[in-house]
């Protein structure tokens, strides 16, 4: 019933982080069904525990509201000076929790930088103090502010660092001093022996980083419950091997007892070292509610243990149900737990007990891997299936002597000669991944939250397949919605309509057009205008595979500039794409030999198109080019466009790039039918676009703007207003998120992510 609760709880986290209750009605019926809960378990028992179920999930409600509807803070538009110390650190980002100035103190922000900071350090910024806007789960570009919200963290600061400084506690101090006598050590890979030791992934090599990856090994790299685990059950096996030469400790069985007592205080202290990380501070819960429960004669009990833990870190946390580490231990933990449940009694059975042990190994990696392989793919686009083998070797290797021997060598005097051991065992490690390197899929179709549970249930039903209900909940009710659920995906791909799906790619444009009968076309891909952010893996990509593709039929380059091409390099190393389209002016863009090269070992085609072509496309819709023409010459790379047409019977869509009001009033002089029911805006809104006679000209429905408010200037207020005083509704993807215009049947229709 404990785990029920859990569960209640967690459900109630989840409906609060998508729909947003208000919090007082919630409150009210917190309190009245704690309240009633006494009084019906005393009367009757099954509406009881409903009520009490019910109450555990309007707690997780309120817990999450409590961090979302903070107290407004009042926010000064100019630039300011700001001091605080790093709360939390990453490669791209980090949160500062400020002490200067007075009224905002203990306020936790954001503050976007790749500047190398450890956690405890204090920092002076100049900047400005802005409030997150309003982000969406289902934006890619977004979901960072939007689990940022959830952590309780409302404001960023754009700026720079004017002076950082150490951190002055103790344990900042300690962590610096490891770091120094791992790199003075002379040994190898001392990259990896930091990630292993004191959390420091800041130099890791990025080959070594993709070679993990790759063999689904990386968990060794990134401190979380498995290295938490490693040390605690090192000190754990020693504590107990001193107690069990008491005999009478032995024999009554407290040497268990008295070695969990024991270990306890060194989960913590390896949190401390570790940077005290919020994936360390879960681990360390984990591991020291396990220890208790081992103290306390409850270690048969894992799945209470397990939710306890779980209660207890979302308590604090709640924002951590969203999070891939949070998922991938609790979901490894409990195949593992149930599998080993199942099938451990009849490994225990071989002899002898290497070939016993070796299967256990297996099993355990087995469950791991299967647990784990919807989580993997939604997050991270790949999976190998063959990671079992590269477990088996990277974990004794890696994860268990390397990491004993780094943490025992930075730890004591003259340990260099550990520290050097380490690293020659991490290149071991290294040669035999190298040589077992293959088995990765990537990229794969990226599964939803519908098709996640299908796949549990599924799985959990064939481990319980043997007893009758399960059998019978898994033939009457699973394997029909597993079959209804294939059947939708063919529906969703091999449709009718025409839809339109706008990317949110911040400054820049990417549009996923599905056509009738199965054809996916992405027109332009964003990009980074300073080049240092890849918007085809980050955002595009996961995209494409929550739509099930992973083939592309064109690919279509609009013009050369960063923000349109960009992100469409990796989209063509990664995806099979039959056709990549631009226009002749495309030899101009840098990166141009090296498209060529991808292309050609891809396999993918090149062609040119210009204005008067015409391409024909299942379900009557077809694509006219009205720009640019064959040989002309432009000054502005903008100006070189592909104006497209995109229709489907009477419903017609219009992509004019980032063509000029130059170009436009020659296309209305033109005499070309301009006429379209929705209209891409040119130029993310530039007020040298989108002029009233070629706005008139089109007259939509209905106009996207792709921006992201990078630049001041774009969108500019006049454009905006010329698009009000024609009554064009403007739909935005910076403040909208990924849109989505269909034409069924004529009828047009359009859907928002945000909610």
């Amino acid at each position: 019933m404990f785990v029920s609760c859990v569960v209640a709880f967690i459900a109630g986290i989840y409906v609060e982080a998508f729909y947003g209750l208000p919090l007082k009605p919630v409150v009210l019926g917190l309190l009245a069904s704690i309240l009633l809960v006494p009084f019906f378990l005393a009367r009757n028992r099954s509406l009881g525990l409903c009520l009490l179920l019910t109450a555990f999930m309007l707690s997780g409600i309120v817990r999450l509201a409590l961090l979302i509807n903070l107290p407004p803070v009042s926010v000064d538009e100019g630039e300011s000076l700001y001091a605080g110390t790093i709360a939390e650190t990453s490669q791209r980002s980090k949160v500062i929790t400020l002490s200067s100035p007075e009224s905002l103190r203990d306020l936790q922000v954001a503050f976007p930088t790749s500047t190398d900071l450890e956690t405890g350090d204090r920092v002076y910024v100049i900047g400005r103090l802005l409030e997150f806007a309003p982000a969406s789960a289902e934006s890619p570009r977004k979901l960072w502010r939007w689990l940022k919200r959830l952590e309780g963290v409302n404001h960023e600061i754009k700026g720079k660092v004017l002076l950082a400084k150490p951190g002055t506690n103790p344990i900042n101090a300690l962590r610096n001093f490891f770091r120094k006598k791992i790199e003075e050590s002379g040994a190898r890979y001392t990259d990896v022996q930091k990630a292993l030791t004191i959390g420091d992934r800041a130099s890791l090599n990025q080959e070594i980083n993709r070679l993990f990856l790759r063999t689904g090994t990386s968990h060794v790299l990134a401190i979380s419950g498995f290295n938490v685990g490693i040390i605690s059950g090192f000190f754990f096996f020693i504590a107990r091997a001193l107690l069990r030469r008491v005999r009478r400790l032995r024999l009554s069985g407290r040497d268990v007892k008295y070695a969990a007592l024991f270990t306890i205080p060194f989960p913590f202290v390896f949190m401390l070292i570790a940077g005290s990380g919020v994936s360390v501070i879960r681990a360390t819960i984990m591991i020291v509610i396990y220890m208790l429960a081992l103290l306390f004669e409850r270690g048969r009990h894992v799945l209470n243990a397990m939710a306890l833990s779980a209660l207890v870190i979302l308590l604090i946390y709640p924002h951590s149900l969203f999070t891939p580490s949070f998922q991938l231990t609790f979901m490894s933990l409990l195949a593992i737990v149930l599998c080993t449940e199942k099938l451990y009694p009849m490994i225990k059975k071989v002899r002898p007990k290497p070939a016993s042990w070796s299967l256990s190994v297996m099993l355990t990696t087995a469950a791991a891997t299967i647990g784990t392989a919807p989580i993997v793919t939604y997050h991270f686009y790949g999976i190998n299936l063959f990671s079992i083998i590269h477990n088996l070797v990277t974990v004794p290797l890696t994860g268990v002597l390397a990491t004993s021997f780094s943490l025992v060598g930075m730890s004591i005097p003259f340990g260099n000669y550990l520290l050097i051991l380490s690293g020659w065992i991490v290149h071991l490690n290294l040669i035999l991944l190298r040589l077992l390197d293959w088995g990765y899929l990537f990229p794969v179709v990226r599964p939803d939250l519908y098709e996640i549970l299908l796949y549990y249930a599924l799985f959990f039903s064939l481990l319980y397949a043997g007893r009758k209900p399960v059998a019978a909940f898994l033939f009457a009710v699973l394997l029909p919605l597993c079959l209804l659920q294939a059947y939708m995906v063919y529906e969703k791909r091999f449709h009718n309509d025409l839809c339109l799906n706008f990317i949110d790619v911040g400054m820049g444009e990417a549009t996923l057009i599905e056509a009738p009968r199965g054809v996916r076309i992405l027109l332009d891909g964003g990009g980074s205008i300073s080049g240092d952010f890849d918007t085809g893996s980050r955002i595009v990509m996961p995209f494409l595979l929550s739509k099930k593709i992973l083939t592309l039929d064109y690919v279509i380059n609009s013009h050369s500039h960063t923000d349109h091409i960009g992100g469409l390099v990796s989209i063509l190393q990664s995806f099979n794409v039959d056709t990549f389209v631009s226009t002749p002016f495309l030899v101009e863009y840098a990166g141009y030999p090296s498209l060529l090269q991808t292309m050609r070992r891809k396999k993918t085609s090149l062609q040119f198109w210009k204005k008067g072509d015409t391409y024909r496309l299942p379900g009557e819709t077809s694509i006219r080019v009205l720009h640019p023409p064959r040989g002309a010459l432009f000054e502005n790379l903008n100006d070189t466009s592909l104006v497209l047409d995109i229709s489907q019977e009477d419903r017609s869509f219009l992509f004019p790039g980032d063509i000029s009001d130059g170009v436009e009033q020659g296309l209305v002089a033109s005499g070309a039918s301009l006429r379209a029911d929705v209209l891409k805006i040119p130029h993310h809104g530039s007020a040298s676009s989108s002029s009233f006679v070629f706005l008139r000209a089109v007259r939509p429905q209905l106009a996207i703007l792709s921006g992201g408010g990078v630049l001041q200037n774009l969108p500019a207020v006049d454009t905006l207003e010329r698009y009000h005083r024609l009554s064009i509704p403007v739909l935005r993807t910076d403040a909208q998120g990924p849109i989505t215009v269909c034409s069924h049947g004529g009828r047009l229709t359009y859907r928002v992510s945000q909610r």
